[in-house]
């Protein structure tokens, strides 16, 4: 008779999956922008890593649709407004959706941590300091989806999210924008705290057109300056 051994315990990430979290999590953050040069030997020095590995990150991010390759390393995809208009499409086929599955199964960690992270929000937008608000914004929305029951459709949000967010990084000298991100996000977490799950699907949809209709129209400021 044989036994086998449980995994129970989860995998530590190898280097490759870390310099692909840390690459996503700066584009998101905004430390990496649109004239940002990622080359592999000089990242690998960086953080004191062979080459190969951060090659290998760099090509995943780039069949996923999130940097592109050139003469000198690699450099954040553009996206036209039609390529942004259809990611959004598809985020708003999944989130508000995914949004109703957080509040219905939200537990008091996870509101803790949206209501942190919309603190940081409003101190960030009252110090003027746009990279802090959407690293916070960000944290918010990782506290919400981490409630989301459902890994495949965190997963595919994911994998979106790193393509829409660098659209953002062209919002982040606007005020107006970041007043109005503040307060809207001010609404959703009151519904997620009062459990009201279709106003929570509503706020997180109306969000994403509002973000969409910016991002577009941004974009296409910046394709023609270009």
């Amino acid at each position: 008779m044989t036994s086998s051994v449980p995994y129970s315990r989860k995998r530590e990430p190898n280097i490759r999956e870390q310099v692909v979290q840390m690459i996503r999590d700066d584009i998101a953050q905004g430390v990496i922008g649109y004239d940002t040069r990622l080359v592999d030997h000089e990242i690998a020095a960086s953080l004191d890593v062979s080459r190969m590995p951060v090659r290998e990150a760099l090509m995943q991010l780039k069949s996923e649709g999130v940097v592109e390759g050139t003469s000198r390393g690699f450099v954040l995809k553009i996206y036209t407004p039609k390529e942004i208009a259809d990611i959004f499409e598809v985020r708003l086929l999944l989130e508000p959706a995914a949004a109703a599955q957080a509040c219905q199964h939200r537990t008091e960690a996870g509101l803790q941590l949206m209501q942190a992270a919309l603190d940081r929000i409003a101190r960030a937008h009252d110090a003027d300091k746009p990279l802090l608000s959407i690293k916070s914004s960000w944290q918010f929305r990782a506290a919400w989806v981490g409630m989301v029951p459902n890994p495949q459709l965190v997963e595919t949000m994911q994998r979106l999210r790193d393509r829409a967010e660098q659209a953002r990084l062209a919002m982040l000298h606007d005020v107006s924008f970041r007043l109005g991100t503040l307060e809207r996000t001010r609404l959703i977490f009151d519904a997620f705290r009062k459990g009201d799950v279709a106003r929570a699907a509503r706020l997180i949809h109306e969000n994403l057109l509002i973000c969409r209709d910016a991002y577009c129209a941004k974009q296409a400021e910046l394709l023609a300056d270009r």
